[in-house]
């Protein structure tokens, strides 16, 4: 799927090799075949391409980014972060492979390419080992984890744009 001008992009980060760290690239997947809420959303599986992603979030106004997300919580545990809080987050550490969506979340705000609107959601990781499936407590958190995203791109479609001063 091309970029959508303007519109709302769902990134999915990760390693799909390495069990939980595959979580984004997973979720997007799902999202894909499930279409909820997803007719007129770019869905990208960036996988590990760090900041070769960042022509998606330049052509977004708003965008969800998917990824294993270590706040060092329990295994299983969904996660939302909104983008204003990003660069806090990454200072303990946020996904196994921080380097390549710190790099490219920085790159986004340094070039302009930032969305009106950034939101990251995500799964505590339980392993990051060599493996093509999802743990079982990130597994049994999954579909919650959609229904979180497809709520959030709902949200944004139901919303109307202000109205103009003056009129009715």
């Amino acid at each position: 799927m091309s970029p959508v001008p303007g519109g709302v992009v769902v990134i999915g980060i990760g390693n799909v090799v390495c069990s939980d760290d595959g979580l984004g690239v997973h979720a997007v997947r799902r999202l894909r075949e499930s279409r909820r809420n997803t007719d007129h959303v770019e869905l990208v599986e960036g996988g590990t391409a760090g900041l070769l992603l960042l022509p998606h979030l330049a052509g977004a106004r708003r965008a969800i980014i998917v990824d294993a997300i270590d706040t060092r919580a329990a295994p299983g545990t969904l996660i939302r972060l909104d983008a204003l809080h990003w660069a806090e987050a990454f200072a303990g550490g946020l996904s196994p492979h921080d380097v390549g969506l710190r790099d490219l979340l920085g790159a986004a705000r340094f070039s302009g390419a930032w969305p009106q609107e950034l939101v990251l959601y995500g799964i505590q990781p339980c392993s990051t080992a060599i493996g093509t499936e999802l743990s079982a407590p990130v597994a049994a958190t999954l579909d919650a984890l959609l229904d979180r995203i497809a709520a959030q791109l709902a949200a944004w479609t139901d919303e109307r744009p202000p109205a103009r001063a003056g009129s009715a």
